[in-house]
């Protein structure tokens, strides 16, 4: 009896992995979250042959703050990304600015619309970090850093697909993904669910960069391992994603005389999203 004694009590705590467990993220106004957020890339760019590599490492302060519930369920809420470090081919550069980002979320936790950060002090054309930055597509990791959870019970082994397009004035990308309630049990002394997810983005988008503007078409394709608090936040979450893509690069400004010029851009990129406990 006192062998099994601890197993019976971890499924007291978590539940039955024969029955059935409500993932639900916890959506009331004024609810604050903060991260540490790290992501590690490895960028390459084809132009004329030739293949440029950088690394970039970098580290931010990621915080979520629910502003308003939303009509028919979900929520509108802020996202913040305060640069803490930034790395580029070993050597430390100027992190950049703060970035706000509004964003609404639906009952299930997708991000289904992202709003557009207001513009930075510095200017592009003049930042290193923008252009390290805005490789890793910023913009659209949001919707990737958190699971999507299945909007009714399920069980361990039970899979959900969530499909959702973004649009604005920069172009599209859309992101599809295929979740599964892997296992239950305690994170960080939390009853919690891992859920493990795949997916895949194509993007059609324009994106600025130092001394050129480009419009990208591609895809990328990840996988993603996230601890879900079973009282409604995201505990940890870390993937790994390939985004390869065809890229026109334009020069800024339309000068004339100058053609675009094609290329390839390669992104490997690692994150790691952790939570900071309060108090």
């Amino acid at each position: 009896m006192r062998r099994i004694a601890p197993f019976l009590l971890l499924l007291v705590a978590v539940g039955c992995t024969d029955d059935s467990v409500d993932l639900a993220y916890s959506l009331e106004p004024g609810r604050r979250l903060e991260y540490h957020l790290v992501l590690d890339a490895r960028v390459l760019r084809t132009l004329e042959g030739e293949t440029r590599e950088q690394s970039v490492q970098a580290a931010f302060l990621a915080g979520q703050e629910i502003q308003e519930p939303l009509p028919g369920g979900g929520a509108r809420a802020v996202f913040s990304l305060q640069p803490e470090s930034l790395v580029v081919d070993g050597q430390a550069v100027d992190a950049g600015e703060a970035q706000e980002f509004e964003v609404d979320l639906g009952p299930d936790g997708r991000v289904v619309a992202i709003g557009q950060p207001p513009e930075p002090g510095a200017s592009p054309s003049e930042d290193e970090s923008t252009e390290a930055v805005a490789a890793l597509g910023i913009e659209r990791l949001l919707p990737r850093l958190r699971p999507v959870l299945p909007g009714e019970p399920v069980r361990t082994g039970e899979e959900w697909t969530s499909s959702t397009r973004f649009t604005d004035e920069d172009g599209e990308f859309s992101l599809t993904l295929d979740s599964r309630l892997s296992r239950l049990g305690l994170e960080d002394g939390h009853r919690a669910a891992m859920v493990r997810t795949t997916y895949i983005s194509p993007v059609d988008r324009r994106e600025t960069f130092v001394n050129a503007v480009a419009d990208i078409q591609g895809t990328d394709e990840g996988v993603q391992e996230a601890w879900f608090s079973l009282d409604g936040f995201l505990i940890r979450s870390v993937g790994d994603s390939v985004g390869r893509y065809l890229v026109t690069f334009r020069p800024p400004g339309g000068e004339a005389g100058l053609a675009p010029v094609q290329g390839a851009l390669e992104v490997r990129l690692h994150t790691e999203l952790e939570l900071i406990p309060i108090g």
